[in-house]
């Protein structure tokens, strides 16, 4: 077993990653979204978490010690939910799209939404 460990050492040690933050570009203002990457230890549930981007963040799930998920974030359209003169949802509205998208990954990565307290992050 001591072999085997240190023959794959890397996957049994945990190595810091390099946080980003996301610079939305003229496409995903078109797209209307963009895709943000998140890991945490998997062993700690209050433990820090790390934006990271998409290269890294499949990097490191390929480790046991970290979990991550991966959260579209709206950054164009009406702030608050929109309906027609039926009261039929038009457009739910980026507050509550990427409420709905915090409440998703908080269900992998608990505390996700103090990492991400503004909602209307990158918003135009």
């Amino acid at each position: 077993m001591y072999n085997d460990v240190a023959k794959n050492i890397d996957k049994f040690t945990i190595k810091i990653p390099k946080t980003i933050v996301p610079n939305p570009t003229a496409l995903d203002y078109e797209n209307g979204f963009i895709e943000r990457y998140f890991i945490q230890v998997s062993f700690d549930s209050n433990g820090f978490i790390y934006e990271v981007d998409e290269t890294t963040f499949n990097k490191y799930l390929e480790n046991p010690f970290w979990i991550g998920e991966k959260l579209f974030w709206r950054i164009t359209g009406p702030m608050e939910t929109v309906y027609d003169v039926d009261g039929k949802v038009l457009d739910k509205g980026v507050i509550a799209s990427n409420k709905a998208s915090l409440s998703i990954t908080s269900l992998k990565i608990q505390n996700i939404s103090l990492y991400l307290p503004n909602i209307k992050q990158f918003h135009k």
